[in-house]
């Protein structure tokens, strides 16, 4: 994530003060004002005005409406990032400051500053390092909560998989990326008739004014309504079989410049505008693969860990003095039912396939070397690298990239209609001179 994209989307939160007076001549009481009540929360304006101050500094004019449809935008930016952040609270779901600061280290390594650079680029801005750590807690604790709340929705079947992949193989498209920003009108799930027409033809006048040379990011951060209103709809370079079929569709000859729409989904309407594209030549992919066997022992109310471990010690003790082999342990002592019989063998794999501890022990061992014991989410285990070679690995990172499309294009679509049930069954109130209700 770049530090500018941040800086974009950045909140600086001051907490509700008051000045108490000292004698019958002090100042008065200053409250800060409400800018939106979302359930037992609310949004002050100094959120808005200092979103608002921070956009402006990092956005070209020519690409920002006027203040007041500007701030509308930010308050319903605010209001859907204080819903999720209460759902965080409800499901007690936290972001400690050691990733927070882990993710802070990325950044400045990513835009090549060390922390001290960042904290004195952020202080030339006028942010404060410590609403920085706030924004990026925030962000990371957002994240956390949508994957939580919507990836158990997302259902990719195998057959899924394969038939795409099958597609990927044959298709001329598959190495086409297309960089495309977008506008979302939204339609509730239950619509009117009046609703869906009031929709449509707002859409229609946002790509009649698009094609006669709008600024379509102008366009994008005064009328959409999705997460990338306020970095004016750009949604960046994607793979044009990453995104929803139905842009896909209306995408695939479309050249640079063309204003697609109205697509109708089950959120509403989408407006898309092609800003580049590329493509290159397919690649033959070459991935290394592991031929390993394993002696497993698993952990239960009467063997720990320490007995686990010692057991599989004086087993590797046995084969590495020659009083047994390591297949004939394998068949003797280990409890994975699956490869025991076949003396540990587990055949040919990548080693990403395997639990995250076995497979940094066994991308450390030399070719016939034994580990020591070590532990997974499965219990303790020896292991030997019996071989490695390198394989055509293009069928199946197809297969792997077909995953990922798949629960992409499902995530997206999911996060939006998760985000409508959300607001759905919130108390939201704006309040001031940005109630338009």
């Amino acid at each position: 994530m770049k530090l500018l994209k941040l800086f974009i989307v950045l909140n600086l939160s001051v907490s509700l003060g008051i000045l108490t007076p000292l004698s019958a001549n002090a100042a008065p009481k200053i409250i800060e004002k409400v800018a939106a009540i979302v359930n037992n929360n609310v949004i002050l304006e100094s959120d808005v005005n200092d979103m608002l101050k921070t956009i402006k500094a990092s956005t070209a004019p020519k690409n920002l409406p006027n203040d007041k449809v500007l701030r509308q935008q930010i308050i319903e930016r605010l209001i859907i990032e204080n819903l999720i952040l209460q759902k965080a609270a409800k499901a007690k779901i936290t972001v400690s400051d050691d990733e927070v600061t882990g993710a802070i280290d990325r950044i400045a390594a990513e835009n090549g500053m060390t922390i001290d650079q960042l904290r004195s680029r952020l202080s030339t801005m006028g942010i404060s390092y410590g609403a920085y750590r706030e924004r990026i807690h925030n962000d990371m604790l957002i994240e956390e909560t949508r994957m939580h709340e919507v990836r158990p929705r997302v259902k990719v079947s195998e057959k899924e998989v394969e038939n795409l992949a099958k597609n990927i193989a044959r298709q001329s498209t598959n190495n086409i990326d297309v960089k495309i920003s977008h506008i979302l009108i939204s339609v509730p799930e239950k619509a009117s008739k009046q609703q869906i027409d009031n929709a449509t033809n707002k859409a229609q006048d946002i790509i009649n004014r698009a094609q006669k040379g709008e600024n379509f990011a102008k366009l994008a951060t005064s009328y959409s309504n999705d997460d990338f209103a306020l970095k004016g709809g750009n949604m960046g370079w994607r793979k044009l079989n990453e995104l929803p079929t139905i842009f896909e569709e209306r995408l695939v000859r479309a050249p640079k410049g063309s204003i697609i729409g109205p697509i109708r989904s089950g959120v509403g309407l989408h407006i898309l505008k092609v800003d580049d594209t590329r493509s290159e030549a397919p690649k033959k992919i070459t991935i290394q693969e592991v031929n390993a066997r394993h002696i497993l022992i698993k952990t239960n109310v009467l063997v720990t860990d320490q007995l686990a471990k010692q057991k599989l010690t004086d087993i590797r003790k046995s084969i590495t003095s020659g009083a047994t082999t390591f297949e004939a342990a394998a068949k003797a002592n280990s409890e994975d039912t699956g490869s025991a019989s076949k003396g540990g063998n587990l055949g040919w794999n990548r080693p990403e396939v395997y639990d995250n501890g076995f497979k940094t022990a066994l991308t450390q061992l030399k070719k016939g070397e034994i580990s020591q014991p070590i532990k997974s989410s499965y219990g303790w285990h020896l292991i030997q690298l019996i071989d490695t070679r390198q394989a055509d690995g293009t069928n199946a990172m197809k297969k792997d990239q077909a995953y990922r499309l798949i629960f992409n294009r499902k995530f997206s679509e999911e996060a939006q209609v998760w985000i409508q049930e959300v607001k759905g069954d919130a108390y939201i109130k704006i309040t001031g001179e940005d109630n338009h209700e």
